[in-house]
Formats: C-alpha cells, structure tokens, sequence
C-alpha cells in the first residue's frame, strides 16, 4: 500500500507556501501558473486514453454499460460526467453508471469513512450485475490508493469486466495491484494547497473523463463531424435545430421545406440521425434505419458506403494485383502503391509512432496517406480507399514492438484492408522493411540496418530463406538516454554551443560592453531559426527552441515539434563543415557514435562484414558527406562491408518486394 506521505499531491508546492502573504492578483497568477500544467501532465496519458476509448466504444456499441467509482471529489466528477452523457448525446440512462461512496448523501456532504471500505464497492455494484463481456468500470482515485475503488476494480477484474484506473499520482496501490486493465496517471504533482486534490488533480481528472466519455460517444456514431447528430426532436427549440442541422448535413440533397422536414422527423422518430440518412441517401426510413444497423449508428461509414457504390459505378473498379506498403514512423507516415503494369504511387502524411499518438490517431494517419496515394494518380483518383482492394499489405509501424498495443493494431489494419494478418497482411516494426533491400542478393548472409534521423539505432539481421530475420539490437534509446549521432543528437550540439554565444553575448551588453562575436557555426545556426520565426535573435533563441509553435503550426504534439524543431539544426552543420572547425567536431563525433551501434553488432555477434550488407537509412543519410564519414569508420571498425545499400523510402523497397513475392 503506498503511504500518504509518499503521494506527489501530498507534498508542499514550493511555488505556494506563501500564498496567503501576496495579493490577490498574484495569488490568481499562482493558481493560474500551476492549472497550466495539468494540459501537458494529461498529453502523456493520451496513448493509453485512446486505447481506453477505442476498446470501451466497442463493448458500449454492443450495449455494455460504463461504471464509473470514486470517493470525495473523484466519485462527485465521475457522477458529473456520467450525468451529462445522456442529455448531450440523447443516451440511454443507464449506459454511463457513476458510483460514489457513501451514496448520493455525499454528493453534497461527506461521508466520513465510506471511501475507507474495499467492501463497499462490491455492495454498491452487484445490484447491476456487472455482464463481463460488454460492461466496464473505471475506478476513479487521485491519490491511487482509495479503498473503495481498490476493492471496485478488484470486484469488476475478478468477473472479467474491463478495467481502467484513473489516478494522480506514480507509483500508486491501483497500479501495483494489477487490477486495473489500463493505467491512466496524469501526474500533476504538489497542489497549491496542500493535499487538495479537488484542484490540480481534479482538473485533470475532469479532462481526462470528458476525454473518455467523449470519445466513446463519437465513435459510436453520437456525432457527425462535429455536429450532435443523434439529437431527439422533442421541443420546438430542438426541432428548429434539428432542421437546421438537417439543411446542413443534407446540403443540396436537403430541398425540403419546413413542414416536410417536420414530418420526415416525424416518420423517424425524432431521430435526426435517421432523418439525414433517409434524406440524403433518398431512401425509405426502414431502409436507412437498416444501414444505420449495419454500420453500427456511424452516419459518416452510411454516407462513405454510399460514396464507393456511386464512385465503383462511375469509374468501374480498381485492377485487384495493388500492392501497399506503408512506412509509418514517427516523424512521418509515407505510403507507396505500386502495381505489376508500373504504377508507383506515393502519399504522404504527419508523425504515426503509435506509442505517441495512439492506435487511433494512427489508423487515421495511415488512411490519409493511403488516400492521398490513391488521389495522386488519374487511374485511382476518386476512389475511396475503402473501396480498393489490395492483393498485399506491409505495414511497418514504429512503436509496433509494444506487446500490448499489438492486437488492437492487427485488428485495426486487418478491418482498414480487409485482409487476414499472414493471409496478405503483414505488419512489423517500421525499421524491418529495410532488409527487404537486399533479397535480390543471395550471396548476403547477414544485414545490418543503420538508421540515422531524428533518431538513431542499429539492428542486425541474419539471412532464413528468402527473408531476413532480426537477431539484436544496438542504441534506439531515444533522446533523453542516447540517439548520439541522430539529427536531434547533432542540432543539439550545435544549439548548444550557439546558446553559450548568446549568453555570453547578452551578459557583456548587459555592463555596457561590446557584445561578442558569433563564430560561423553559431551566426548559421541563429541564421536558420530567424528564418523561421523572425522574432528570434540571441536573447530570445531558447523561446523559439522550446516554443516553436510561435512559428510553425502543424505539430499538435509540443514534445514532437520541439524534438524536431532541434533536430532541424543539423543540416546547417552540415553546411557548415568546411567553414567552421566546430561543426567538423560535431559530424566527426555522430559519425563515430553511428559507426559504433554497427561494430557493437557486428563484434558481439562475430558477424562477418564481407558476407554482409549494411543498409541506410533516416534523413542524415540523404547526406552524401555524412554518409561517406559514417561508412568510413565502420570499414575502419569492422572491415570492408561486401554491400551497401542507402533506401531513401523504405516503404519503396517494401512495396517492390511484395511485387516480386506475387
């Protein structure tokens, strides 16, 4: 059981022991300083959160009920959130339950020591008869050790329910209890008022509910676009916005006047979902109820499918000899279509490390770059991929390793292609499509794939049959442990040094000395994110470094922007090599960190580098300068290498040798 005294809520803020001795504005400045905080602490959890979502939709779909428990502030927002479901999204009542200890009493008043029985959970939950193949419960506890929701989740875990912990803190007695399915932490440290967790902590609790039962709703089918479809025309001010809503979504398909829309309504029940299927797809209520049944409540999948059907008629169907292969990494998603007649198509699209952004997002990251494949070309504009069949798929994802994330991403893909995994779908880790380079060459016993980006790692594969298998792997340990020799590992470098320039130079303006004078590497460096955000100059670099959505707006997830905003930097080392003695260091010293990830391999494995092919690839090996240093010193290392391969698109070389396989 972890202890009170441990807990990060428990703790003094340093930021707000005097809090009582400032003014009022100051004081609102402190509690505004630390509500700040809590956006980033729930980003963290949003992979987990998206999981939460994509499998408690499914179970509610099928008619499965969420339970939400908790005790003191926890049960009075799980109660909150619950009571909302039903007037916003027209729900069942009883599809969102929340319990609190102490009962409805303690909504309003607390209950001393109702939180403090394990048994009263299971008291409070039998009478619904917990169903174990569609219900779920979501044990709700800031402090992550409330007895209440320990005993709940221990309850609803032994009957086979899905189960989901919401806590505050790390570690936490819901966690190390193992009765939680998923784990949800938004750690947001010390309150402002010590161990009132009704604040921080309830904040991010509240968003991370909304998030949940947000979700879930929309991928139900509760919403079309952003739109609350599934409203029930019950009042006159209701069935004004339903006909609004209606004239929107049906647009030109819509020409009914006032009172004939009153009456299609009518007909379908006050559903405005079922009215705009029957509008737009014209076609009787019993049959746009049908499609509504068959794609499970989702307007959008009704009016996709009608879409295809109108789109296989105009434009007949697609050849059935396609083959994709997608290279979905985690700094962009690129998809390659390529066909035995020579049609080679390519789309590309954001960031899809699945541990980042979620199974969800990434599935989504993934279609559109299908897409956009699809629409590049006139032989395959206007299809929507769902209606493209592909005779093989190879899908290699970063981030696939996890064990846990693995069969909801098979399953995801295998629904997305309509194919079985192994029966035509393939699906591994991004960096194995790399050794598909090198089938065409027999006399290649093993591989070493190098890759050098954003980040950088090295894996060692041995030739079975007509496919090599993964032996090891040497660095991937990411920025903040390794990645030395990465683009993010040199831009850092060179940020480095140009900041103590900067410093130096604004500490000697600051006594009314002359300030210093950049060397080249620094002047470039400070050249480059000008560039970018015109606002920058040396007192302000660290802001746009850290701050880079001041001048770009793509990235949604600020670790990434800022990760790639540094890692941006290393091309004007590059440039910079035969100007500037510093960035000649910084290439020298990341081409031999790369250069070691391969000897490590090669010298614990006792591979032989003359039967052997290394094969490159990431952004830094688009460099010929540094790509040459890098081969350099692993001959130097190792030996002469029998093969080099550089891929430029990995998912190129992947979608060929699916061609060659047919």
């Amino acid at each position: 059981m972890v202890q009170l005294a441990g807990l990060q809520t428990e703790e003094r803020n340093a930021q707000s022991v005097g809090i009582d001795r400032v003014s009022e504005r100051e004081l609102c400045h402190i509690l505004n300083r630390q509500d700040a905080q809590i956006p980033k602490a729930v980003e963290a959890c949003i992979p987990v959160i998206a999981n939460v979502i994509s499998t408690l939709a499914e179970r509610v779909r099928k008619g499965g009920r969420v339970f939400y428990i908790g005790a003191g502030t926890s049960g009075r927002l799980g109660v909150l959130d619950a009571s909302e479901i039903p007037p916003t999204y027209s729900a069942p009542a009883d599809q969102f339950i929340a319990l609190i200890a102490g009962g409805d009493y303690a909504l309003r008043k607390a209950r001393e020591g109702a939180e403090d029985s394990r048994f009263g959970a299971v008291t409070d939950l039998e009478p619904f008869t917990l169903d174990p193949e569609t219900d779920s419960l979501v044990g709700i506890a800031s402090s992550g050790r409330t007895p209440y929701v320990l005993g709940g989740l221990e309850y609803a875990k032994s009957l086979g329910c899905v189960t989901v912990g919401l806590v505050c803190v790390e570690p936490s007695a819901v966690g190390s209890e193992g009765n939680a399915d998923y784990l949800i932490a938004p750690v947001t440290g010390p309150e402002v008022v010590t161990g009132s967790t009704r604040m921080k902590a309830g904040t991010a609790t509240k968003l991370v509910l909304n998030m949940i039962s947000t979700g879930i709703m929309i991928r139900i089918g509760k919403t079309y676009g952003n739109l609350m479809i599934d409203l029930k025309a019950t009042n006159i001010k209701l069935q004004q916005r339903a006909k609004n809503i209606l004239r929107f979504v049906g647009g030109k398909e819509c020409t009914q006047s006032d009172d004939e829309l009153e009456q299609i309504l009518e007909a379908c029940h006050g559903s405005v979902k079922l009215a705009a299927a029957t509008i737009v797809l014209k076609v009787p209520v019993a049959e746009a109820e049908e499609r509504l049944r068959r794609h499970k409540g989702v307007l959008a999948h009704v009016f996709q499918e009608e879409e295809s059907l109108r789109h296989a008629n105009g434009h007949g169907k697609l050849a059935s000899d396609l083959v994709l292969c997608v290279d979905a990494g985690g700094t962009s998603c690129k998809a390659v279509i390529m066909s035995p007649n020579g049609l080679k198509l390519l789309g590309v699209t954001g960031p899809c490390n699945v541990t980042t952004v979620g199974v969800g997002v990434a599935i989504e990251t993934i279609s559109r770059a299908v897409q956009i494949a699809l629409d590049s070309h006139q032989d395959t504009r206007g299809h929507p991929l769902e209606t493209v069949s592909f005779s093989r798929v190879w899908l290699g994802m970063a981030g696939y390793d996890r064990q846990s994330l693995k069969p909801l991403i098979n399953k995801a893909l295998s629904e997305l292609f309509k194919l079985p995994l192994d029966g035509g779908l393939t699906v591994s880790s991004d960096i194995d499509i790399l050794p598909a380079a090198l089938t065409s060459k027999p006399d290649v016993e093993n591989a070493i794939v190098l890759i050098a980006g954003t980040g950088a790692i090295a894996q060692s594969y041995a030739r079975q049959g007509n496919h090599f298998q993964r032996t090891a792997r040497a660095g991937g340990w990411g920025r903040l442990l390794g990645d030395d020799g990465s683009g993010y590992a040199i831009g850092r470098s060179a940020i480095r040094k140009t900041l103590r320039m900067c410093d130096l130079h604004r500490m000697r303006r600051s006594v009314g000395a002359d300030g210093v004078s950049l060397t080249p590497l620094a002047q470039a460096v400070l050249n480059h994110f000008q560039s970018q955000d015109p606002n920058c100059n040396p007192a302000t670099l660290l802001d746009t470094l850290v701050l880079p959505s001041v001048f770009t707006h793509e990235e949604q997830n600020s670790d990434l922007a800022v990760t790639k905003n540094i890692a941006s930097a290393a091309e004007v080392v590059f440039s910079m090599v035969k100007q500037d003695a510093e960035a000649a260091k910084i290439v020298d010293d990341a081409a031999a960190s790369v250069a070691d990830l391969v000897a490590m391999l090669v010298e614990a494995q006792r591979i032989d580098l003359s039967k052997s092919a290394v094969v490159l690839g990431g952004g830094l090996m688009g460099s010929p300068m540094y790509r040459a240093e890098v081969l350099s010193r692993i001959e130097k290392k190792c030996g002469k290498v029998a093969h080099v391969e550089s891929v430029e698109v990995p998912a190129t070389v992947g979608a060929q040798s699916l061609l060659d396989r047919a």
